[in-house]
């Protein structure tokens, strides 16, 4: 079942991807989390573990958020998900500003603001590839890459409002940005006619030349009760969870990491989650337009074959300030190009019409290794005193990877 569209105006598809891109900027103000931290904990007295817990907690429900708006697509216009989902993603941060006690921080930022958040990235990402079946790698390059410029330019705002007012009226005043932001853009996230396709090419084809294997003979739109019968999903789910582990792990303590081990100042190790932040956007770009060229699992197994040198080489002996920015970079643009390239490969694999359900259980695999890739690098300096472990487990799971990509493009070929 296609969309409800009782909209007859169509917008051109460019139009319709910079509005992608400038809203699903909102899902990516979680990158900037970390400068709430001590603000919350010295106004409330909150532990570390608990101020931690918010984030964690907003990443589960941003995968329950996925899930129900992926169900959601197929019974409802997407211009009103995105505009219903706004409206709560806003109302959360804005009632974060009265929690004055940990329950309500829960249930008002990672509760409230994560649902909606699930609810936004899918449905904007399932939008925008369904208007760019031909191009896929291109336009989640750029959609996703939006997420990864958010915190730069929100982190410093944030900041600001912190120290302009307190953390209590920050949350306050984002909350309303993002509330008259999804009121402004939503109406432009509508999904395209059922007849429609761009220069007549049939929609929902798999692409063959974009995915460097041979497309099915029949047009393919799998459900998702026939995506999760089929061996790829269980292999994109792995191979995603390993991909983005190690990323996901310098993400968490890209500071603390430069601290220790290249004996980096406090201001030094903030421009490295500056620096992460740009490699993650540049990689989200560069490798989503390259996947469209030289094939998606192509394109992850230069990620991950670069991921496993820097984890295993180079990170270990970037013991000063310019190899290990470099590293960092690096391992930002890996991290960003395999959250851009997996997307495009379940459109490719398993059609466009029901992409928003069926990319909500492969990303499930991210939402996981949310979990491992910080408590990996946790366990490593509290039990060994330094981060080497960490960068070991982050090259052997990339070539881990490297293994499951290859079982990817295996069983791709094997669709029918």
């Amino acid at each position: 079942m296609e969309p409800l569209q009782r909209s007859t105006r169509t917008h051109s598809r460019t139009i319709i991807l910079a509005a992608g891109a400038f809203t699903a900027m909102g899902t990516g103000a979680i990158y900037m989390w970390s400068i709430f931290n001590k603000p919350l904990m010295a106004q409330f007295g909150y532990s570390a573990s608990e101020v931690s817990l918010v984030y964690s907690l907003f990443m589960f429900m941003s995968l329950v958020g996925s899930i129900i708006a992926g169900w959601l697509q197929n019974r409802m216009e997407s211009r009103r998900i995105v505009l219903g989902s706004g409206m709560l993603f806003g109302l959360g941060w804005f009632l974060t500003g009265f929690a004055d006690n940990l329950p309500m921080l829960y249930l008002c930022f990672s509760g409230l603001a994560g649902l909606g958040n699930g609810f936004l990235y899918n449905t904007i990402v399932a939008v925008v590839i369904k208007w760019f079946p031909d191009r896929r790698g291109f336009a989640n390059g750029i959609c996703i890459g939006a997420i990864g410029m958010s915190s730069i330019i929100f982190a410093p705002l944030g900041n600001f409002l912190i120290e302009a007012f307190d953390v209590q009226m920050a949350f306050h005043i984002v909350g309303v940005i993002w509330i008259v932001i999804y009121l402004v853009f939503s109406n432009l996230l509508q999904t395209p006619p059922p007849d429609w396709a761009p220069g007549g090419k049939a929609a929902g084809t798999p692409d063959a030349a974009a995915s460097n294997a041979p497309a099915p003979t029949r047009q393919v739109n799998y459900s998702a009760g026939q995506m999760v019968r089929t061996p790829l999903f269980y292999c994109l789910f792995l191979m995603y969870m390993t991909a983005v582990t190690s990323g996901l792990m310098i993400t968490g303590h890209a500071s603390n990491i430069g601290q220790e081990l290249a004996g980096l100042t406090a201001g030094e190790g903030a421009i490295m989650v500056a620096v992460l932040a740009v490699g993650s956007t540049l990689g989200r770009f560069g490798f989503g337009a390259a996947s469209d060229h030289i094939g998606r699992f192509n394109t992850l197994l230069i990620a991950l074959g670069l991921n496993a040198i820097v984890m295993f080489l180079i990170m270990p002996q970037a013991t000063s300030f310019v190899p290990f920015l470099a590293s960092v970079c690096v391992v930002g643009a890996c991290f960003g190009g395999t959250l851009t390239v997996v997307p495009a490969i379940v459109g490719d694999a398993f059609g466009s019409a029901n992409f928003g359900q069926n990319y909500s259980f492969v990303y499930a695999g991210y939402t996981t290794a949310s979990f491992i890739g910080p408590l990996a690098a946790a366990t490593a300096i509290e039990t060994a005193g330094n981060y080497l472990p960490a960068f070991t487990t982050a090259g052997a799971l990339s070539l881990v990877g490297i293994a499951l990509v290859f079982a990817c493009k295996h069983f791709y070929n094997k669709l029918g």
